[in-house]
């Protein structure tokens, strides 16, 4: 148990404490770290109801795919890891929640990693006070108070002393620096179709609506320029903006400040004055010239996209990658400088496509995938540069863990 927390144990919960949980947890779904998110709030909900009632043998990541993201009993769980991407995202947002300080102090909900059980954390009582005579302090209250004082010393002691994660040391240039750290999404070009095709469209499926049902076109018909309208600057891709919300969540838990950017919102001269994360590739041309010139860098040759080894002559790309984007794989370079052209600590994290970035997020704030990226790297790497180029499946439109392709340190 950690020092200072809450007391728990396994012992059978009194119907009031079971009240208790569960007023602490309708608090913590009503925060702003969980109210927009059915899913984690389902899932949250899921865990501490089985919990609750013992139920910790339903609590598998096959069953709680089933009931809580409507699984098909048979799923295959090392394709789909929707479990396990959800639960990390729990963690972290239950991490931001306590951080805030936001919660009575009473009852704490506590998700473990490797785990799908709740736990509960019982704030003890306030002990009671007993008047003492000036000069008359019993020998024996003397001497637990040296024994706390020697104990929180301790703990102390081995807090400061114990060196940091592999997270904590790729992320420390970023978390001293006394400035608040950019998180820079780049503005993908949507096209819309104009007003006088979804009518025309609608004309001949009056199901048709503007916005949530698409344009199925016949492959003969013809459109003209102005059928065709641009628009920048006002879309985000969904791939930026999770690995966006798993950056600012872990940044959050750490008291970190956050700023973040979007489209035109970014300059050459914030970047010299902040450190920064950008995400995204192609949808980002800071990434593209910050990053055009190391070992691991984005190419687009004839309409195809890919990553090249600019030293051993080895591409990545996407065979089956379809038209509409989806892919059953995905590539991406994870990139920490500190010798930018900025001056600053400069981050970046993309994929090829969305689902590769999205992995992106997921590898810079899970300290396992750090781990093994790194185990092999010299050990002065926290002061060096760094590439990581990742891999990762896709399963309906969810990609798995990033596994680590390749990692270069200068």
């Amino acid at each position: 148990m950690r020092p200072n927390a809450p007391e728990t144990s396994d012992i059978p919960i009194s119907d009031e404490q079971r009240t208790a949980i569960r007023a602490a947890l309708e608090q913590l779904l009503s925060s702003p770290a969980f109210r927009n998110s059915k899913q984690s709030q389902r899932f949250l909900r899921y865990v501490v109801e089985h919990s609750l009632h013992g139920k910790d043998d339903q609590l598998k990541e096959r069953n709680i795919g089933i009931e809580v993201f409507e699984r098909v009993p048979d799923y295959d769980t090392g394709e789909d890891p929707i479990v396990r991407v959800r639960a990390t995202e729990i963690r972290k947002r239950l991490a931001q929640y306590y951080q805030e300080g936001t919660d009575s102090g009473a009852v704490r909900i506590e998700l473990r990693s490797g785990s799908y059980r709740a736990e509960f954390h019982f704030a003890p009582p306030p002990a009671e006070i007993l008047p003492v005579r000036a000069g008359k302090l019993p020998t024996m209250a003397i001497g637990i108070a040296v024994l706390l004082c020697l104990i929180v010393g301790g703990i102390w002691a081995t807090r400061m002393l114990r060196p940091a994660g592999v997270l904590e040391q790729f992320w420390a240039p970023v978390m001293t620096n006394t400035k608040p750290v950019l998180i820079y999404c780049g503005q993908p070009v949507v096209y819309f179709l104009s007003r006088d095709v979804h009518e025309a469209y609608k004309a001949t499926n009056p199901s048709h609506q503007r916005g949530s049902t698409p344009v199925l076109l016949n492959p003969d018909t013809v459109l003209h320029g102005r059928d065709i309208i641009p628009v920048t600057e006002q879309f985000v891709g969904i791939g930026n903006a999770h690995a966006a919300v798993l950056l600012s969540t872990m940044f959050a838990g750490r008291g970190k400040p956050v700023e973040l950017r979007y489209a035109n919102d970014l300059s050459f001269s914030d970047l010299r004055s902040s450190p920064a994360v950008l995400i995204g590739a192609f949808s980002n041309l800071w990434t593209l010239e910050m990053t055009g010139k190391l070992r691991f860098v984005f190419e687009q040759d004839q309409g195809q996209r890919r990553i090249m080894d600019t030293t051993n002559k080895q591409s990545w790309s996407l065979k089956d990658l379809a038209p509409d984007g989806k892919t059953p794989e995905d590539y991406a370079i994870v990139s920490r400088l500190f010798d930018s052209a900025t001056g600053q600590t400069l981050v970046s994290a993309a994929g090829i496509t969305q689902y590769g970035t999205r992995a992106a997020g997921e590898f810079l704030t899970d300290s396992e995938r750090m781990n093994q990226a790194l185990e092999k790297a010299p050990a002065d790497w926290p002061k060096r540069n760094i590439q990581v180029l990742l891999h990762t499946t896709v399963y309906k439109g969810t990609p798995a863990r990033p596994t680590v392709a390749a990692t270069h340190v200068w």
